[in-house]
């Protein structure tokens, strides 16, 4: 009896509605680090907005940025956190901004009526993973109290119900994992990060038989960087994926087949399966959305001596030369040259 009711009690206090029931949990689950962060990169993009003006509605990404957009959102959320990871954060005009959105309901409403190259649950499942940093951050600042903790907390419990709609396509389930997996990380919910850690268990059931996530380059690239942000949040927790076989392939094996892909590929202009962008465009690019090779910091900073490193390094040095800007994958929830310092 004693056994069952000390299971039931762990149970209850996993899927409890803020997640942070204990401080034990909430100290036992890591996400904000500046352990990989380059000052000087994450400097030269930076700022401290806010609070602002925001859309109770969110839409599929769009450039240039719609005043009060999700997208905005993320990028103004960003430059906080390059800040932050700089040294030089503003927590009282970040909080401020948080509990600004949180407490006017913003993004909690789906418009799939509008362009954008992505669909608003997507764009929110992103949204979801930047306000985690910004929470992780806070609460290693002990910037955060509780009551504020849990208004946020409401907020978002929302928009990840949200990111989930609509959400057929490979880099949506990886990026949804993914949400999971940051916003039960930031707040301690081990239920959440075990049930983001399970969907991407799913999602790397894709390179079983061949070491990709999907059969065109360009679907690929979009998808790729998400599981890495998902496989890095899981490694700073101690469960690292990168070397577990998911049938005859491995993480790595999966990186080190896109890198020589991609260098094959070059900068000829490739398409995506997306309905709402049908144009034809260069992957080698160290910017961008989804469309981009952002994701290399993050697997050098890693792992710099792995089986594919040198293929990750051969790329890199082409898509500098093809695009010679600071590393920026946006749909990867945070500033690539910044927080993964490459």
């Amino acid at each position: 009896m004693t056994r069952i009711l000390l299971f039931l009690t762990l149970t209850m206090l996993s899927f409890t509605p803020l997640g942070y029931a204990t401080e034990a949990e909430a100290a036992g689950l890591k996400l904000w680090t500046r352990g990989f962060a380059s000052s000087g990169k994450c400097r030269a993009f930076s700022g401290k907005t806010g609070p602002e003006q925001f859309s109770k509605s969110v839409q599929g990404y769009s450039y240039p940025l719609p005043k009060g957009s999700g997208a905005e959102f993320i990028e103004r959320t960003i430059r906080h956190l390059n800040s932050a990871a700089a040294g030089d954060a503003n927590d009282k005009v970040l909080l401020a901004r948080l509990l600004a959105a949180a407490n006017s309901g913003a993004y909690t409403k789906l418009d799939f009526g509008a362009k954008g190259g992505s669909s608003p649950s997507f764009v929110t499942s992103v949204l979801v993973r930047t306000v985690a940093y910004a929470v992780s951050y806070l609460r290693t600042r002990n910037g955060i109290s509780s009551t504020d903790l849990k208004t946020i907390d409401q907020w978002v419990r929302t928009l990840l119900k949200n990111s989930g709609v609509r959400a057929s396509s490979i880099d949506h389930k990886a990026s949804v994992a993914a949400a999971q997996i940051s916003w039960g990380a930031a707040t301690g919910n081990a239920g959440l990060f075990k049930s983001g850690k399970s969907k991407l268990n799913s999602v790397m059931g894709k390179i079983r038989s061949t070491p990709q996530f999907d059969n065109k380059v360009r679907v690929n690239t979009e998808v790729l960087p998400i599981v890495l942000m998902g496989a890095h949040m899981l490694r700073l927790n101690g469960i690292d994926i990168f070397p577990k076989k998911y049938g005859k392939y491995t993480l790595h094996d999966a990186v080190a087949h896109h890198a020589a892909w991609v260098s094959r590929t070059g900068s000829t202009k490739v398409k995506t399966e997306a309905i709402s962008d049908t144009q034809a465009r260069s992957i080698l690019k160290s910017e961008g959305w989804g469309t981009h090779q952002a994701w290399i910091p993050l697997y050098l900073a890693h792992f710099p001596n792995s089986h594919a490193a040198a293929s990750v390094r051969k790329l890199h040095k082409q898509v500098k030369r093809a695009q010679n800007i600071a590393y920026y994958g946006r749909n990867m929830g945070v500033h690539s040259a910044c927080y993964f310092g490459l």
